[in-house]
C-alpha cells in the first residue's frame, strides 16, 4: 500500500513540475513576441496580448519593462496603449534604474516622448 501512495505522489510531482515548465515556456513565448511586435509597432497583436491578459503591461523582458522597450523603438501608439493598460511611467524602472521619461532622453526617442508628456499632461 505505501509504495502505491509513493508512486501516485510521484507521478503528481512530475506532472505538476511538466505542468509548471510549460507555462514558464509560454510565458517566455509572450515575452519575445510582444517584443517582436512592439517593434513592428502591431497595434492589433499587443492589443490582444493585453486585452486577453497573456501578458501584464508592466512586464519585465530583459531587464527593462514594455513601456522601456516602447520608448526605446520610439513607437508613441505603444506607449499610449501599454500605459493604457497601467504600465506606470513614472514607476517602472529598467535594472540600470532608469523610467521610461530618461529612456526617452537618453535614447532620443522624440514621438514616444512626446506622447509621455501629453499622456502625463492628460492625467494630471
Amino acid at each position: 500500500m505505501m509504495k502505491k501512495i509513493f508512486f501516485l505522489l510521484t507521478i503528481l510531482s512530475l506532472q505538476l513540475q511538466f505542468a509548471n515548465q510549460e507555462s514558464f515556456i509560454k510565458v517566455n513565448d509572450y515575452n519575445q513576441l510582444i517584443i517582436k511586435e512592439i517593434i513592428n509597432n502591431n497595434y492589433k497583436v499587443v492589443n490582444d496580448l493585453l486585452s486577453k491578459r497573456l501578458i501584464n503591461s508592466r512586464s519585465v523582458v530583459d531587464g527593462k519593462p514594455l513601456l522601456i522597450h516602447a520608448v526605446i523603438n520610439d513607437r508613441p501608439d505603444m506607449v499610449n496603449l501599454l500605459i493604457r493598460f497601467g504600465a506606470q511611467p513614472y514607476a517602472d524602472y529598467c535594472d540600470e534604474g532608469f523610467n521610461a521619461h530618461e529612456w526617452a532622453v537618453k535614447s532620443e526617442s522624440y514621438y514616444a516622448r512626446a506622447e509621455l508628456i501629453v499622456v502625463s499632461i492628460l492625467n494630471n
